[in-house]
C-alpha cells in the first residue's frame, strides 16, 4: 500500500489556517509594540486654550494698532481682552489713559479695576 499524502488526508487547509492565524496574532503583537501617544483630554483642553489665547492676543494687537478712536465698543472690547489675557497693570494704565482723552466710562473704569491675578500658572 502506497503512503497517503498530506493532501490525499485533507490536512492542507486546517494547517494554513493555522498559520495565518499565528501571523496574524504576530503582526498584532508588533503592532501593539510600537509606542505612539494618545492625548489625554486635559491636554487637548490646554491645546484649545492655547488657541484661544493666541487669538485673543493677536486681537489685541489689532485694536492697539487701528486705536480706539474715542470708540466705546472698541475700547470696551481692548480693556477686556486686555484683562482676560492677564495683563491687569495696562489694563488699568490703558483705563487712566481713556479717561481724560474720551471721558468717563464706567466699562472701561470697571475693567480698568480689574485685580491682579493672585498668581500665574508655573510661577
Amino acid at each position: 500500500m502506497p503512503p497517503t499524502s498530506v493532501r490525499q488526508r485533507g490536512q492542507v487547509l486546517p494547517i494554513v489556517i493555522v498559520v495565518v492565524v499565528v501571523l496574524f496574532t504576530m503582526a498584532n503583537a508588533a503592532a501593539n509594540m510600537i509606542p505612539f501617544h494618545r492625548p489625554t483630554v486635559a491636554e487637548l483642553q490646554a491645546e484649545e486654550q492655547r488657541g484661544i489665547a493666541a487669538d485673543r492676543r493677536a486681537r489685541i494687537g489689532e485694536l492697539q494698532a487701528a486705536g480706539d478712536r474715542c470708540r466705546p465698543v472698541v475700547a470696551h472690547e481692548l480693556v477686556k481682552l486686555l484683562v482676560l489675557d492677564g495683563q491687569v497693570e495696562l489694563a488699568h494704565r490703558y483705563a487712566d489713559d481713556y479717561e481724560p482723552r474720551c471721558g468717563t466710562d464706567p466699562v472701561v473704569r470697571g475693567w480698568g479695576n480689574a485685580p491682579k491675578p493672585r498668581r500665574t500658572r508655573g510661577s
